[in-house]
C-alpha cells in the first residue's frame, strides 16, 4: 500500500512539473518513473552529494534550495574558481580519490575541455527525467545546448549576450574613443592595458575570442600582445584593482567588473556597440556549463540535484542568486522564467535569433599567448 501511495506522489509530481504539457508527462510516467523512483532511492542510501565549484552551484541559497528538496541528502561543497579546483580534482582522481560528483562553472576557459578531452565525464543527456527539463522547448532555440561536440556531457545552462572582453578606468578612458577592437593597439595604449592571465584557464576565453574573431584573428592577438607592453597578473583581484587604481587604463581581460563598479571603483566594461567588429553568437566566454564527474561518489544524488537545478525552479533560484547576491550578470538558458532580475549586461534582446556555439580549440590561441607573454606574468 505504501508503496502504490508513494508512485502516486511521484506521478503527481511529475505532472506537475509538465506545466500544460499532459502528454509529455504521461510519456515519463509511463517510460521513465520507474527509473525517477530508484534513483530517489538509492539517494535517500546515499545521502550525500558533493558539489564543487564557483557560486554557480554552491552559494549557500542555491544549496538551501535544493536540500528544501531534498532533505535527506547533505550537500557538501568545495568553492573555488576554476584555476584552483581543475588541478586539485585532476591530482586526486591520479591519486585514485574520487570525490567529486557535479562540477559547474566558466565555460571559458580549459576546465570543461580538459575535463572532456581526458574522459572524466558521464553524459548528462540521458539522466534528465523532469518533464520540464526535457521539454527542450523552454530553452533558448527550442533546444538543449552542450558546448561539447557530441552534445552530451557539459550542458549550457547559461545564455549572456557576449561581452567585449574589454574593461577601461573611467577617469583614464573615454569609451567614445574606440570603435574598434584594432583601436586597442594605438600607441598612447602602450603599457597601459593590463590583462588577467590570457594563458590561464579563465584569462584565455578572450584571446580565443580575439583569435576566432575573423575581422581579427591570428595578427590582431599577435599584435596585441607583442607590441603594446601588457602588464599581466595571474592574481584575479590584482588585474581589476590595477584598472580601479590607474596604473593601467584598459584592462583585457578583467573580472568581476561589476562587483567593483557598486564598489565605487571608477570601472566599467565597453559595451559591444563600442566595437564594429564584436560579435553576437553566444558561446562559451562569459557563461556556465554543468558537468557530471565519472566515477562519482554519489552517482543518484548527482542525477536528482542536475534534473532540479535545471528545472524552472532550479534556475529561477540559481539566476536570481548570481544577480542580485553574487552581483554577477547571469541570464539562463530557460526562456520560461522571469528575466526581470537579470542585470543589464546579460539581457538578451527581445525576438533575435542567438547562434549558440560551443568550444573552440584553446591550443592554437595558448601557443600565440605563451610565446609572448610567458616572461611578461606577474
Amino acid at each position: 500500500m505504501q508503496e502504490k501511495v508513494v508512485g502516486f506522489l511521484i506521478g503527481a509530481a511529475l505532472v506537475l512539473f509538465s506545466g500544460s504539457h499532459a502528454s509529455l508527462a504521461v510519456e515519463v510516467k509511463a517510460g521513465r518513473q520507474g527509473e525517477w523512483e530508484q534513483t530517489l532511492a538509492a539517494a535517500r542510501k546515499e545521502g550525500e552529494l558533493s558539489l564543487w565549484g564557483d557560486m554557480e552551484i554552491t552559494h549557500p541559497e542555491v544549496v538551501a534550495a535544493f536540500s528544501k528538496a531534498y532533505p535527506f541528502i547533505k550537500v557538501i561543497t568545495v568553492t573555488g574558481k576554476v584555476v584552483e579546483l581543475m588541478p586539485r580534482i585532476i591530482a586526486e582522481r591520479r591519486a585514485e580519490k574520487y570525490l567529486t560528483d557535479i562540477y559547474s562553472g566558466g565555460l571559458g576557459g580549459r576546465a570543461f575541455l580538459d575535463f572532456h578531452r581526458a574522459k572524466m565525464l558521464d553524459p548528462i543527456k540521458p539522466i534528465l527525467i523532469l518533464p520540464d527539463v526535457v521539454d527542450e522547448s523552454k530553452w533558448l532555440g527550442g533546444k538543449h545546448h552542450y558546448a561539447d561536440a557530441e552534445g552530451q556531457y557539459i550542458f549550457m545552462y547559461e545564455a549572456n549576450p557576449p561581452g567585449t572582453g574589454v574593461s577601461y578606468n573611467t577617469k583614464l578612458v573615454n569609451p567614445r574613443e574606440l570603435s574598434s577592437y584594432w583601436d586597442l593597439l594605438a600607441p598612447q595604449w602602450k603599457g597601459k592595458i593590463g590583462s588577467y592571465d590570457p594563458g590561464g584557464p579563465s584569462g584565455s576565453a578572450s584571446m580565443i575570442t580575439f583569435y576566432y574573431n575573423p575581422q581579427l584573428g591570428a595578427s590582431f592577438l599577435r599584435r596585441l600582445l607583442g607590441e603594446m607592453e601588457i602588464l599581466v597578473s595571474r592574481d584575479r583581484r590584482q588585474a581589476t584593482d590595477w584598472l580601479g587604481s590607474g596604473k593601467v587604463a584598459l584592462c583585457i581581460p578583467c573580472r568581476d567588473i561589476e562587483s567593483a563598479k557598486k564598489k565605487g571603483l571608477p570601472v566599467d566594461e565597453f559595451e559591444r556597440s563600442n566595437f564594429k567588429e564584436a560579435g553576437g553568437d553566444i558561446g562559451t566566454t562569459g557563461n556556465s556549463g554543468l558537468a557530471m564527474i565519472n566515477k562519482a561518489p554519489h552517482p543518484n544524488s548527482a542525477k536528482l540535484f542536475i534534473n532540479w537545478f535545471l528545472s524552472r525552479e532550479g534556475q529561477i533560484v540559481w539566476q536570481k542568486v548570481m544577480n542580485t547576491k553574487v552581483v554577477e550578470a547571469s541570464n539562463s538558458t530557460r526562456i520560461d522564467i522571469p528575466k526581470d532580475d537579470v542585470l543589464p549586461e546579460a539581457r538578451r534582446e527581445e525576438g533575435r535569433n542567438y547562434r549558440v556555439t560551443g568550444f573552440l580549440d584553446p591550443d592554437p590561441v595558448l601557443k600565440v599567448v605563451n610565446e609572448l607573454l610567458s616572461e611578461k606574468i606577474k
